[in-house]
């Protein structure tokens, strides 16, 4: 009579096979997820600033112009209109607040990050829970920025090149970048109203004025730091009411293109 010959661990090793497979799924699912939201926030901090600092005077879109052109390109961009909505009317609840933190880490790293929330100090207490898990603190750091203004104008049509740059030169200013039929001028705060002046003698029509603020020394962190830099800057977009970080670090693209989870 034949031995009929079977493995008892097959079946263990076909489940194996199974759970790994669905772990590989929900790892690709994750992924996904983190990229979509990460495409996200980028139009979200972009954009939820803007609409909330345009609508700080008039939050009617029917009589703010200004306001009403970038709420339509906002939603142009994938904004939904109702957390357009949300970031025009948010300064009808008394409790809404901007704030700055400092931000001081390893390797040098210096930042000053942007918070637009109605509980502000919930914030901050995340923030630090944030910063400690990757060696960060709060610092008086702003001494090592300059408050400048990106403001964008409407180029005439038919400029050539070099009559951008004399237009850059006459308004004071040799920073600026052209983006299609506009041009975003880089200037120091204290120049910001002589730049509106001579914008408006030349005829150029501001409409957008951001507010940043830039490193005076930019520095390379070492790169035994690089992965609590990357972590720390990650966690910041799941901060409620995080809009925006300034930092000094020179390499950050080299920084963020390496996987640390």
């Amino acid at each position: 009579m034949a031995l009929r010959l079977f493995s008892r661990s097959q079946p263990i090793l076909m489940d194996l096979t199974r759970h790994m497979a669905g772990h590989a799924k929900w790892q690709n699912v994750a992924r996904d997820k983190a990229l979509f939201e990460k495409k996200r926030n980028i139009v979200y901090n972009k954009w939820l600033p803007r609409l909330r600092q345009e609508a700080k005077s008039e939050s009617d879109l029917a009589k703010n112009t200004s306001l009403k052109k970038i709420f339509d390109q906002a939603i142009l961009e994938g904004v939904p209109k109702t957390k357009a909505e949300e970031a025009i009317n948010c300064w009808k609840n008394a409790d809404y607040k901007e704030c700055q933190f400092g931000i001081q880490g390893p390797g040098g790293f210096n930042a000053l990050i942007n918070i637009a929330s109605s509980a502000p100090k919930k914030t901050e207490n995340d923030l630090i829970s944030y910063g400690r898990r990757q060696n960060m603190k709060l610092a008086n750091v702003s001494f090592q920025f300059q408050e400048v203004k990106d403001i964008t104008c409407e180029l005439p049509a038919g400029i050539s090149e070099d009559e951008i740059e004399e237009l850059a030169l006459q308004c004071g200013t040799e920073e600026f970048s052209v983006e299609g039929s506009t041009i975003v001028f880089t200037v120091p705060r204290e120049d910001e109203k002589s730049f509106f002046e001579e914008a408006k003698a030349l005829g150029l029509p501001v409409t957008c004025v951001d507010t940043r603020w830039q490193a005076e020394d930019k520095i390379e962190i070492p790169e035994g730091n690089w992965k609590s830099v990357a972590l720390f800057i990650d966690q910041l977009e799941h901060l409620d009411g995080f809009e925006k970080i300034f930092h000094n670090v020179e390499n950050i693209d080299e920084i963020q293109a390496g996987s640390y989870r």
